[in-house]
């Protein structure tokens, strides 16, 4: 019987590509097009890079699950950032990381190597991001200790009337913070730039029409009405040290434009004017020279309007925060007389209308930095003129943050539907 030999068994084989490395051969064969320099098969006919490393289809490295790896064979990201088990990025330091490599916390908020809160330039806020000391007591960019609207505080405690007088808080150095170079020729221009034309002086009719149409406001509900919130604000402000005022009705209803109405609510809102002395004919002889006297027939008219704007603000931004026009701040029979006494009172009073104007124009995205001084008034009444500028000044801003403040509200009032015409 005639035996049929067996045909000779063919093993296949394995082709390595590539120029070759420690556990692979080289071949003929070219590469795939997205691998990398040095790449090759390894002995599990596995595409590797130069170090050893799988490569997945876009040229990365990739451990045994498919997760990209580093050149230490820790898995990252598609950002080239390392992961934890969790798959959140982390740094060396095994903090989290946003996209940037800024360490943060559980919570996306930025933090330092100490894991307090920190803003983009580094400097240590608050969880509302507002900026802190050492010891977690706000302050501003310049340092200085603040209250919760921003204004600087004296070493008291109390609102500071001005720059020097401001106290630093226990800020740290921030090493990685740097101040950019100013462009000289942006500096220049900036020191030969116009000084903007001043703001109109506020009257008592403006603040009049302007509490009138909040009265709309409130209706349509764009102003949140919250007459009780706002009896509490009128007392805690006359609790706080403003002595001599009242809450009592205004009666801004009753103004129509008519002058004889506009002059009642000025008149409750200035029922004892300063009225400057009679002047009393001196000869040169008796006149000291460079007498820094100061110039009361000038300076009482203008307390006199800063008294009726002042009221006019505290209660203009008490309407618009809480949308209760029918009463406000008036001065009673106790407000005093005395100039350097009211200047006091007036200045706590613009301090009132601050703090509620704030969070209105922080709710409507209207930038408002109370005004502060550059350096302190001369005591009694040689700083009189100076403390008048400063009022002035803070009730322009005032004026300017309640004004747009108004302009933003009535833009977002649901428009009134025309009659259908017959």
């Amino acid at each position: 019987m005639a035996i049929t030999p067996k045909p000779p068994v063919i093993h296949p084989v394995t082709v390595h590509h590539g120029s070759g490395g420690a556990n692979g051969t080289s071949g003929a064969a070219k590469l795939p097009h997205y691998a990398p320099a040095g790449s090759y098969y390894n002995s599990q006919n596995k595409l590797v890079n130069q170090h050893g490393q799988l490569i997945n289809t876009q040229g990365h490295a990739v451990n045994n699950k498919g997760q990209l790896i580093n050149a230490q064979n820790h898995p990252i990201n598609h950002l080239g950032q390392k992961i934890n088990t969790k798959g959140q990025a982390v740094n060396d330091k095994g903090q989290l990381i946003n996209t940037h490599g800024k360490p943060i916390n559980d919570k996306g908020h930025l933090i330092d190597s100490e894991n307090r809160l920190v803003n983009p330039q580094g400097r240590l806020v608050n969880a509302e991001g507002h900026l802190i000391d050492r010891d977690g007591k706000r302050v501003d960019k310049e340092g200085f200790l603040v209250d919760k609207i921003g204004r600087p505080l004296d070493k008291n405690g109390k609102v500071a009337r001005d720059k020097a007088s401001a106290a630093k808080g226990n800020n740290e150095a921030h090493k990685d913070v740097h101040t950019p170079t100013a462009n000289p020729h942006v500096s220049n221009w900036l020191n030969k730039a116009p000084t903007p034309p001043s703001q109109p002086k506020m009257t008592v009719a403006d603040a009049v029409i302007r509490l009138q149409d909040a009265t709309s406001l409130v209706k349509n509900g764009v102003i949140s009405s919250s007459p009780s919130a706002a009896a509490t604000a009128r007392e805690a402000a006359i609790s706080a040290g403003i002595t001599g005022l009242v809450s009592a009705p205004i009666n801004i209803a009753s103004y129509a434009g008519s002058t004889a109405a506009g002059e009642q609510i000025k008149a409750s809102y200035l029922p004892q004017p300063m009225v400057p002395p009679t002047p009393i004919a001196k000869s040169s002889v008796d006149r000291p020279s460079g007498s820094t006297e100061p110039d009361l027939g000038n300076l009482y008219p203008r307390m006199n309007d800063i008294q009726v704007t002042g009221f006019a603000v505290a209660n203009g931004a008490a309407g618009l925060r809480y949308g209760d026009i029918e009463m406000g701040l008036l001065p009673n029979e106790e407000w005093p007389k005395d100039p350097l006494e009211r200047m006091n009172r007036l200045e706590h009073l613009l301090d009132y209308a601050e703090e509620h104007t704030a969070p209105v124009a922080e709710q409507w995205k209207v930038f408002f930095k109370p005004h502060l001084a550059d350096k302190p008034a001369a005591s009694g009444m040689e700083g009189l003129k100076q403390r008048i500028e400063t009022a002035e000044a803070r009730i322009a801003e005032l004026d300017r943050a309640q004004k747009e403040v108004m302009d933003k509200m009535n833009k977002a009032a649901p428009k009134a539907e025309a009659e259908p015409s017959e």
